[in-house]
């Protein structure tokens, strides 16, 4: 696997043509130790060259980590073309992981006015939800607001779907944005 820094991060991520899987850690948490040999074994028996497998500290690289929304570690980053897919956040199973790289190898962006319903996943309490939500109302995108703290239906879907439990996440199209990330949402809106 390949370490990076703010210095090599362009000519490993931005101008890579493929999917990054980016695994950003702490030398100090356990849970990173947990998940830094599955990587490793990941990143070795890897044959796909549109494929790569990169490490980010974030006690190195605190910029880096707050430019991508990384609040909690290991957050692990997908990739494609240079630009975030999408993430998962603590210890998955490798068959999540592997299933993530598939469907953001596969993964086009919608032409712009062709992204389709757009759902977030919210809670009342959540700064991020209404910033999201503002920002969406603000660019004139229609967007069904869903309140998992009312609809535990709807909160189990949203788990078993993303994989992941925190909001917001912003369902467009067929991608899933966890967090209030703009440039990824602009990305998949065509903004």
């Amino acid at each position: 696997m390949i370490q990076v820094n703010n210095k090599n991060f362009t000519d490993e991520v931005t101008n890579f043509k493929g999917v990054v899987v980016a695994d950003f850690y702490a030398d100090w948490c356990s849970p990173c130790k947990m998940l830094s040999p599955l990587m490793e074994e990941m990143s070795k028996n890897n044959k796909d060259p549109n494929v790569k497998f990169i490490k980010i500290n974030v006690d190195q690289e605190q910029e880096l980590a707050g430019k991508y929304g990384v609040m909690s570690i290991p957050t692990v980053i997908f990739f494609k073309d240079g630009k975030k897919a999408t993430q998962k956040i603590g210890v998955s199973q490798k068959s999540e992981y592997e299933d993530t790289i598939k469907k953001t190898l596969s993964f086009v962006p919608p032409a712009k006015g062709a992204v389709g319903k757009v759902k977030v996943f919210s809670t009342p309490t959540c700064p991020y939800c209404h910033m999201a939500k503002t920002y969406l109302k603000d660019k004139k995108i229609e967007f069904e607001d869903i309140d998992v703290s009312q609809d535990q239906t709807q909160a189990r879907a949203m788990v078993e779907r993303s994989g992941e439990m925190g909001v917001p996440q912003l369902w467009i199209g067929d991608q899933i944005v966890i967090g209030f990330n703009k440039p990824v949402i602009d990305e998949l809106l065509g903004l």
